[in-house]
């Protein structure tokens, strides 16, 4: 039996009349939430442990950078378009596993730089591949979500809750887990590193396992979350399996010896013969999305990383003493304690914003105020650098004020970031739909259906991996330049670091 949809959890795991509904979405939505955290805490542990091995005297920031990047950008751009048929997820969960797996023991058994940043493109290339992978994963669930039980609820009608469809709900703890991985990957590295790079790295080598027993393990059967899905043949039969080929039903009522064809039906609607798409079809599906949500999340990272590397470096104040400025003494000792203060307090409003959808329970975004994150994020980014370049906040507000108000921008720039992600990436799960299909004159077959659903959201993702590379061309520029005007102006604080 292929692998293309969820795989057939453990028998314990599969009778749904044993597990309250409620229960099963918890378990659901904490699976979602683990994919992203395992999928990127991962990438950020084997980059935290790569930079303390590479000399960062000898070796450009902006190789490592690019390193960093580049693996990622070339899964995005170039999977969707030339990797053919529908998404084979259990599979490349086993990729994703067995290539972090492997980027930790390279970066943690290497003591040459080449190898070294062999070890961090492979854990970019999981990444990439990983957030594909999952992203992907969501659009399944919303085509089969049991709310209303019709075959394209992945588009919520006008005025259903658009948060509640299965694919909204992936989206939304996935996005989730990806902001708790900025937190808890700096934070675990933290605690780690005390046993020595390669001490530390052997412990993280449990991560990619998680990520993969998250998949096989904890993942809930198709059938637990949809028990009537539009695959139904009457109410007496939760599920008919398919013919392979042909997409009809059977209506002969299941054994109960094998009470686990359902999840098998399910994976050989994926398996049947279709053709898949084609080059013209991809272009023609992802036109469309170019404008409303590629041009927006390219231009949202590349203000938030432009920000995060080259102007918040040069935002640079008077320490406080506990006599000026009790609270701010309390978090800056030094003029080292900018950055990461800056970065702490970036992180963890992405995380907020991009547990909207989930922790928060916030309603999406409307299609109207899908860019207004960007257009934001833009500001942010024009006041830091006009601070940076002029002082005009510090000239204003003073030392301690302008810091207040530098902190303020900065969630903002946390919250904008992850609020353009989650919002973009959770219409995507739920509104590519038929008229959306029609609109490019393809057929209306369900599995055809699946497979341009998949082909969307993956497409788009490339869009906020290039923003990053963008940024940090850019940044490499941004920063020298600032600290020169600054101490054009007499501020030496960006020398004296």
């Amino acid at each position: 039996m292929p692998d293309e949809y969820p795989p057939r959890p453990a028998r314990m795991h599969h009778d749904s009349s044993s597990s309250s509904p409620s229960r099963v979405r918890w378990t659901f939505a904490l699976a979602f939430f683990l994919f992203g955290t395992l999928n990127n805490i991962i990438y950020v542990v084997i980059l935290s442990a790569a930079l303390d091995l590479v000399d960062k005297a000898s070796t450009p920031k902006g190789l490592i950078l690019f390193v960093n990047i580049a693996p990622a950008l070339l899964v995005k751009v170039g999977w969707p378009y030339f990797v053919p048929g529908p998404a084979r997820y259990a599979r490349r969960v086993r990729w994703c596993t067995a290539l972090s797996f492997g980027g930790i023991l390279v970066v943690a058994a290497s003591t040459g730089l080449a190898p070294r940043l062999f070890g961090i493109a492979v854990a970019s290339f999981s990444s990439g591949l990983g957030e594909m992978t999952f992203l992907q994963l969501a659009t399944v669930y919303g085509a089969l979500d049991p709310s209303r039980g019709q075959e394209n609820s992945a588009a919520p009608r006008d005025g259903e809750d658009k948060s509640a469809d299965l694919g909204g709900v992936a989206v939304g703890w996935f996005a989730s887990g990806t902001g708790a991985a900025g937190i808890g990957g700096a934070g675990l590295w933290w605690v780690v590193r005390g046993l020595g790079v390669r001490g530390g790295l052997g412990v993280c080598m449990v991560l990619p396992l998680c990520m993969a027993a998250s998949f096989f393990l904890l993942l809930p059967p198709l059938s637990a979350l949809a028990p009537t899905t539009p695959f139904s043949v009457g109410s007496s039969s939760p599920y008919a399996p398919l013919r392979r080929g042909d997409g009809d039903l059977d209506g002969d009522d299941l054994d109960e010896e094998e009470d686990d064809l359902p999840d098998e039906a399910l994976l050989e609607r994926a398996d049947a013969a279709l053709p898949s798409l084609t080059t013209r079809e991809k272009i023609a599906l992802a036109r469309p999305l170019a404008v409303r949500y590629m041009l927006p999340l390219f231009l949202v990272y590349l203000a938030e990383y432009t920000i995060n590397s080259g102007v918040a470096s040069t935002l640079l104040y008077e320490v406080p003493t506990k006599e000026s400025a009790p609270v701010l003494a309390l978090m800056i000792k030094s003029l080292r304690d900018y950055y990461p203060l800056w970065a702490l307090l970036y992180q963890t409003f992405v995380f907020v914003s991009r547990s909207s959808l989930s922790i928060l329970r916030l309603p999406p975004l409307p299609l109207a105020l899908l860019p207004l994150p960007t257009i934001l994020q833009l500001v942010v980014l024009l006041a830091t650098f006009l601070e940076a370049r002029t002082g005009f906040i510090v000239n204003s507000l003073g030392e301690h004020g302008a810091t207040w108000c530098v902190a303020a921008l900065v969630c903002a720039e946390g919250l904008c970031g992850g609020a353009a992600y989650v919002n973009a990436f959770h219409r995507l799960a739920t509104e590519i739909d038929d008229e959306e299909v029609d609109e490019v004159g393809l057929g209306k077959d369900r599995r055809r259906l699946d497979q341009e659903r998949e082909f969307c959201i993956a497409s788009v993702g490339f869009a906020d991996t290039s923003g990053i590379l963008a940024a940090a061309m850019l940044s490499m520029a941004v920063e020298p330049y600032l600290c020169a005007s600054q101490v054009a102006r007499g501020r030496l604080y960006c020398r004296e670091l």
